[in-house]
């Protein structure tokens, strides 16, 4: 696996752990709901560091190129079931809906910018 790979997958295992950091904090002070979006987060980044690891092991190959390759789709795959559940909480007034689906859309934005950040690091 190239480095810009690892380092990539590096800062979704960090993002992770500051999440439980973050989860762990809100819930000793009673926080629950925005524990609970917390938790939300830290499962799409799961998922994606998940999703990277197979995507460099098929890429593996081609080093850096390989792995874009592979990844760089994934962030469209996935924001577009989240968009059209976030329209449709929107439009059925189900505010606890739309607050996920933005909070998992803002995740994929947050992993979108560190996974540019560490292709440009290399």
């Amino acid at each position: 696996m190239d480095r810009t790979t690892q380092h990539y997958l590096a800062a979704l295992d960090r993002a992770k752990l500051d999440a439980e950091s973050r989860i762990a904090h809100l819930e000793a002070e009673g926080r629950q709901d925005e524990a609970d979006l917390e938790k939300i987060r830290r499962n799409v980044l799961a998922h994606f560091a998940k999703l990277a690891q197979q995507d460099a092991l098929k890429g593996q190959k081609d080093g850096a190129a390989g792995f874009a390759h592979v990844h760089a789709p994934r962030f469209e795959e996935m924001a577009e079931p989240w968009r059209q559940r976030q329209q449709k909480a929107a439009a059925h007034g189900d505010v606890v809906a739309q607050t996920i689906e933005e909070t998992k859309l803002k995740t994929l934005r947050q992993i979108w910018t560190l996974y540019q950040q560490t292709e440009v690091r290399e």
